[in-house]
């Protein structure tokens, strides 16, 4: 690990394109799936209008730790597909092949939201159409609220932000030492009290996240065989484990150092960096690469995650859910040195080819359906049925956009950077 400090952000030698990795393209369908559940399953009767379901199901409430794997994972698919040299044309190509994703279903969930629920104001919507929505305003623009019927909007103003800032490390060939140096000076300046806006703040610590993802791509070599097997059960109980324990915030809050746990409505917060090991932990198990730097990885999880669990019991806040993530480190313990094969993880890879529709459309159509059958609710039934409907729904919708929708307009949005056609020379006198 510590080698990695002295390289270099650059694509590696060029390589043929990456083959469809089937276990990362089903981790990111469960991802999707996870914040789904967490917005189906809050204890707030967000799904029917007189019923709730019991808190417990909220000791699964993993939404804010899916996205900042989201995170991880969209820094480790940029730099796969990132292969050629930082030039004009392949900068260009980059940013429209990135508006090709990003704009299409930001704007129909922008349009859904207006449509079906409230239409907000127009600075509001004008700045979830052009991924400036953040709940932090910006030093002299103030701020562009996100969309109260979609707070999942909020992670793509994030994401358009690392990706702008890909290009200026794909282009300077930045070391890797500098990279993350600048980012801890942002984040701790601001937890300091210096004048750095924690808008700014705020990206440097999600970017820790991104740039994580980068250079697991650019910096750790691929699988070697096609078969592989790896503790990828264990990462995810352990990481279950350390979102659950929160080691850190625990300490942090112990040494009244409030200023580095930063509110909602994100997870964006120098305190949820030991979740930061974990992510990777599960990007190496799910991709197969560098088995020796999964165990370092391994054991410096466990590490977090015992330290979490002893950190609860010394400050007398053992919670209902901890027992929960106590047995999850217990088995994860247990699988540790058990390699199991990614097939389970292969088989979410449809949910996965749908997620980013699954992720951007959820919210909208789950808190529009509440205005219908109002009779129909107040019980563990009427909330049972609005549940198989609003997923039934939620995956047809995310389906039509992925599928039909976001495809014929990213392929104009990409055309838009293609070089002309050369026209033809005529000879001389022909008309």
């Amino acid at each position: 690990m510590m080698s990695w400090l002295s390289q270099r952000l650059h694509p590696p030698a060029p390589s043929p394109a990456p083959a469809r990795d089937l276990a990362l393209e089903g981790m990111r369908g469960l991802c999707a799936a996870l914040v789904v559940y967490a917005h189906l399953f809050l204890p707030i009767r967000v799904l029917d209008p007189a019923w709730s379901p019991s808190p417990r199901f909220s000791w699964f409430n993993l939404g804010y730790a899916a996205v900042l794997f989201f995170f991880v994972l969209s820094g480790y698919v940029i730099g796969l597909v990132t292969t050629e040299p930082a030039t004009g044309p392949g900068i260009r190509r980059y940013v429209l092949h990135r508006a090709a994703r990003l704009l299409p279903l930001n704007t129909v969930a922008v349009l859904v939201c207006g449509l079906l629920l409230a239409w907000p104001a127009w600075k509001t919507v004008t700045g979830n159409l052009l991924l400036l929505q953040n709940d932090e305003a910006y030093p002299l623009l103030g701020s562009f609220p996100v969309l109260e019927d979609n707070p999942n909007l909020w992670s793509l103003n994030y994401e358009a932000v690392f990706y702008l800032g890909f290009v200026v490390l794909w282009w300077r060939r930045s070391h890797v030492r500098w990279v993350l140096a600048l980012l801890l000076v942002l984040v701790i300046a601001h937890a300091v009290g210096l004048p750095v806006a924690r808008v700014f703040a705020r990206y440097a610590c999600g970017s820790l996240f991104w740039v994580a993802g980068l250079m697991v791509a650019w910096l750790t070599p691929p699988r070697e065989t096609k078969e592989v097997r790896t503790a990828w059960p264990a990462a995810g109980l352990i990481a279950y484990a350390i979102w659950t324990f929160a080691p850190l915030r625990t300490v942090l809050l112990q040494l009244h150092l409030f200023n580095w746990v930063w509110p909602g409505p994100t997870p964006v917060s120098p305190h949820r960096c030991d979740f930061l090991p974990a992510c990777v932990w599960l990007l190496l198990a799910l991709s197969g690469r560098a088995p020796r730097l999964q165990r370092s990885f391994g054991w410096i999880c466990c590490a977090f995650a015992v330290a979490g669990a002893v950190s609860r019991v010394w400050v007398g806040e053992w919670r209902e859910v901890d027992p929960v993530a106590a047995v999850a480190l217990v088995a994860a313990g247990a699988m540790l040195h058990r390699p199991c094969s990614l097939r389970p993880m292969e088989w979410l890879a449809p949910l996965g080819a749908v997620s980013f529709g699954l992720y951007i459309i959820a919210a909208p159509l789950q808190l529009g359906q509440r205005a219908l059958f109002p009779a129909f609710a107040g019980s563990g039934l009427t909330f049972s049925v609005r549940l198989v409907a609003v997923v039934a729904v939620v995956a047809g919708a995310a389906w039509v956009l992925e599928r039909r929708i976001a495809p014929p307009i990213g392929r104009w949005i990409r055309r838009l950077g293609a070089p002309a056609p050369a026209r033809e020379k005529q000879p001389a006198g022909t008309p």
